[in-house]
């Protein structure tokens, strides 16, 4: 396990001028293309951080950003229940590289939860934007509090709560979310009860960007076994979770089919 300080950010943007940098970002001339028929964001981190800033700086509304795997793109296919999902949200981005695959290379940049996390808190210590963290087990949140509070010491983190809740207690959880208003909320939670459980509480969020970042939390404070480097550099991480967690056979029949429909969409493009 990782120690404290070993917490992951890329020093090199810190010595840049970070806000200059995505406010000429052009967000306004971004792609959205479709791969099964769910919209995609086709953008670079870079793109992504900037579009995100824009809606933090406006607070029209609850801002959903989605993390799209390929497991979570067959569930969100037209036709599937989960499809509004992928509809509703404001932002898509492409965490798993086989969609890049399945895109016949249209996708820009994989973009991860990780990345656009930190890039997001350095935004919020600069900007004075308030966090909320809530998802994962006590000991995975404090230790993530602990690692962003001594490496961002200006950051504002509002709330932090563990996501394994009893009725009554997730009621007192939505209800310091209503009222601290924080400007960003970091959800970590399983596939699809993070995406459900989002849809069925937007009223608790105001005007936050909701980022649902998956098991994040867990790679961020060292306590997720993280995939070889073999399957990291190809973006597969997906497939290693699939593999080393068998009891979930359902995604690697999902996995398997994902194959075929890629095969069956890149011929379609290549047509």
């Amino acid at each position: 396990m990782k120690q404290l300080s070993e917490i992951v950010h890329n020093s090199s943007k810190e010595e840049r001028d970070i806000l200059l940098e995505y406010q000429n970002i052009d967000v306004s001339k971004l792609e959205t293309i479709q791969v099964l028929g769910v919209p995609i964001d086709n953008v670079t981190t870079d793109e992504a951080i900037a579009k995100l800033y824009r809606v933090l700086e406006k607070k029209e509304s609850m801002h959903y950003v989605l993390f799209l795997d390929p497991i979570k793109l067959m569930r969100m296919r037209p036709g599937k229940v989960l499809h509004r999902i992928s509809e509703k949200a404001g932002t898509r981005l492409v965490e798993g590289a086989g969609i890049n695959w399945m895109s016949s290379g249209r996708i820009k940049e994989r973009v991860t939860p990780i990345a656009v996390m930190m890039d997001l808190i350095r935004l919020a210590e600069l900007k004075e934007f308030t966090i909320f963290i809530f998802g994962s087990k006590d000991e995975i949140i404090e230790r993530v509090f602990f690692n962003l509070t001594r490496h961002f010491p200006k950051v504002r983190i509002v709330g932090r709560q563990a996501g394994h809740l009893d009725r009554q207690r997730e009621m007192r959880v939505k209800e310091a979310i209503r009222k601290t208003g924080p400007d960003i909320i970091f959800l970590a939670m399983d596939f699809p009860e993070q995406e459900i459980w989002i849809e069925n509480n937007t009223g608790f969020f105001g005007k936050a960007l909701v980022v649902g970042v998956g098991g994040a939390l867990d790679m961020l404070s060292g306590a997720d076994r993280k995939a070889p480097d073999y399957f990291k550099s190809r973006g597969l991480s997906w497939l290693w979770r699939i593999i080393t967690r068998p009891y979930r056979l359902r995604r690697m029949w999902e996995t398997v089919y994902f194959l075929l429909l890629g095969l069956i969409e890149r011929f379609k493009y290549k047509g």
